[in-house]
């Protein structure tokens, strides 16, 4: 039974999932969809196949997100191949084009919106540091999130009422407008993914959309406490104490329509000043406990046997 997949191969979300999910077994072929304005990592593979080769090749088609081409969902199903969907719900397109043999949810959000799909989870693979007070906080901005969905900007604007001696580093894969602030430390750049949860107590990531989020995920399991936004979809499997109070939602659209949240950089302020120095252990020691119950090894052959028993 061969496994393919249709994939970005870029230092964003969609693309590092990607490679993960090759990387540990789960797939056997690829197809890159070129990204027309960031970098394609074509040598992340042995090989790129063209859509008709994957098809042909594979028993099993998995997309995540999106197909990029919806037809080929069809065209699978013409030669008797199945299709998998790993939908995002503020980006996969709703109501689907076409319906795939399975939809595989990786967040509550998901199975919300495709409840006759399964609930799955993303894998993390970090290594694990014990964290002790909270006194440097990390935020990995990355390509800024669409529609500022990463709250960088609040969490700068959130620095002028931040009355402790904290240390804020603010890693961004592009240039971002910057607040001068001694505590703060800008990085701007892509960094090696095994650098990016190294150092630092809290990681501060006050996102306002998302269901699965790999930041997150990946930072807990590193032994990071989390202070993001207190979502539903958070609150049912992070540390409650830490997180940001939510003013509100707003409906936005990107592929479909769903609530924003509103943030109030004063009330990530309050949090902040609320827990620096403060002992954060048992919290880094809950994020390794769910890194091992959710890690690629514990997860990869329930991929495998989830797609090959369609």
């Amino acid at each position: 039974m061969k496994i393919g997949a249709k994939i970005l191969a870029t230092t964003q979300g969609l693309g590092v999932m990607a490679k993960q999910f090759f990387d540990n077994g789960v797939i056997d072929y690829v197809s890159v969809h070129s990204h027309s304005s960031r970098e394609n990592h074509y040598d992340w593979f042995p090989h790129n196949l063209s859509e008709e080769e994957l098809l042909q090749k594979s028993d099993v088609i998995l997309f995540f997100e999106t197909p990029f081409n919806w037809k080929l969902i069809p065209r699978a199903r013409e030669l008797g191949k199945k299709t998998v969907l790993m939908p995002m719900y503020e980006c996969t397109r709703n109501p689907l084009p076409y319906i795939p043999d399975l939809i595989m949810n990786n967040s509550d959000l998901e199975q919300e919106m495709y409840p006759d799909g399964i609930r799955v989870v993303t894998p993390v693979d970090e290594k694990w540091k014990l964290r002790q007070f909270a006194r440097v906080f990390v935020h990995n901005a990355g390509n800024g999130g669409l529609g500022g969905r990463n709250g960088t900007k609040e969490l700068l604007e959130a620095m002028q009422y931040v009355k402790s001696p904290i240390k804020l580093v603010i890693r961004s894969q592009i240039p971002i407008k910057q607040v001068s602030d001694p505590r703060i430390e800008y990085r701007i750049g892509s960094v090696n993914r095994e650098l990016l949860y190294d150092e630092g107590d809290v990681f501060i990531f006050p996102e306002k959309f998302n269901g699965c989020s790999m930041p997150i995920q990946e930072a807990y399991a590193s032994g990071m406490a989390i202070m993001c936004g207190a979502r539903e979809v958070m609150k049912s499997w992070l540390p409650n104490e830490l997180l940001i109070p939510v003013k509100g939602y707003k409906r936005e659209k990107i592929s479909t329509e769903f609530d924003s949240a509103i943030i109030d950089p004063k009330d990530i302020a309050t949090q902040i000043d609320f827990w620096y120095n403060k002992d954060i252990t048992q919290y880094s020691v809950m994020g390794k406990e769910w890194g091992q119950a959710n890690s690629w090894k514990v997860w990869a052959k329930k991929y495998r046997d989830i797609l090959e028993n369609i």
